[in-house]
Formats: C-alpha cells, sequence, structure tokens
C-alpha cells in the first residue's frame, strides 16, 4: 500500500492485469466506446484492445492511416497541419484521435503517429520519436511526445502501451 501510495496514477495494477485490461474494464464501467486512429503501430493498439475478452462492448473501431493521403482523406486530418506540423507531431494525433471518434461515434478517441524505424528518422524526429493523443467528450484533449528506444518491433509496442496508458490516465479524470 505505502508503494502504490507514493506511485499514485503511476501505478496501472495491482492484481496482475494488463494495461488493455485494466482500460478495458474502465471503459466498460463508464459505459464509453473507444475509437482508434493508427499509424506507425498499423493495429498493434487496437489488436491489444481486441486481445481482452468482451472488448466488443467499449472498442468501437479501429483505423490504419500509414500514409499522410489516408490521414487526410480517412481520418479527416487537415492538409495543413501535415504540412506545418508533420505526420509525427501532436497535432496530428490529437486530429487522428478525432477523426476516428467521430467517424465510429465513440466518446473517446486514440490517435498515435510516429517514427518506428530503421529509417525515416530526423534530427528533429529520431527512430522512436512517437506522438499520441486522446479526445473526449466536453472537448477533452490530451497529447504527448515520448522518445521511444529499441528496434522496430519494441518501439511499436512500447507506444501501444503509451496511447493505453495515456487513455487510462484521462479515463481517470473522467
Amino acid at each position: 500500500q505505502e508503494l502504490a501510495d507514493k506511485l499514485g496514477d503511476k501505478l496501472f495494477s495491482t492484481d496482475g492485469r494488463s494495461m488493455s485490461e485494466v482500460v478495458g474494464a474502465l471503459l466498460d464501467q463508464g459505459g464509453f466506446q473507444v475509437a482508434v486512429g493508427e499509424s506507425c503501430t498499423g493495429g498493434l493498439l487496437t489488436g491489444r484492445l481486441v486481445d481482452v475478452p468482451g472488448s466488443s462492448r467499449y472498442l468501437s473501431a479501429g483505423m490504419v492511416a500509414y500514409s499522410n493521403e489516408q490521414k487526410r482523406s480517412v481520418l479527416g486530418v487537415e492538409p495543413e497541419l501535415l504540412n506545418v506540423n508533420g505526420a509525427v507531431s501532436e497535432e496530428v494525433a490529437l486530429a487522428m484521435a478525432e477523426g476516428a471518434r467521430r467517424l465510429a461515434g465513440a466518446d473517446f478517441g486514440v490517435g498515435v503517429t510516429g517514427v518506428a524505424g530503421p529509417g525515416g528518422g530526423s534530427r528533429a524526429k529520431p527512430v522512436g520519436t512517437v506522438c499520441v493523443g486522446v479526445v473526449g467528450p466536453a472537448a477533452q484533449k490530451v497529447a504527448k511526445t515520448v522518445q521511444l528506444p529499441g528496434d522496430r518491433a519494441m518501439i511499436r509496442s512500447q507506444a501501444t502501451q503509451t496511447a493505453l496508458n495515456l487513455l487510462r490516465l484521462t479515463l481517470l479524470r473522467e
């Protein structure tokens, strides 16, 4: 209990549940639906949500919009956002989240975009740069940029954990 008190909302499970299970329970308890717009994770985030039995109660949709054209045409990301901020930005992650939420008619949307590598990085946005956005009811918006270590598989896996955690923290405030 002392450790839980010190860690606060950084501790997501004391009973062995995965982050996906914890997030699923929060969504289910609140009666919320979530939709996901993914780029660098390529469906892995949606897959983690689907791994939890009963996820059909709270997972509305998962959309992979890998190219900038698909981010625009499928998720409705404004071309100017992509031109000014680049595809790997908090602004685009939030727009992807909002687009997924709107298309699915969900309460919450999650957007993930980044540079999974091994190529494609730059000095400003090196391999491992991942941006996550969560949008919810009442114009809730929260975004986070992280620099993740490892190879492509590790970066993609950590990106999903980062996205699930940001959604968890947003749900806890709900």
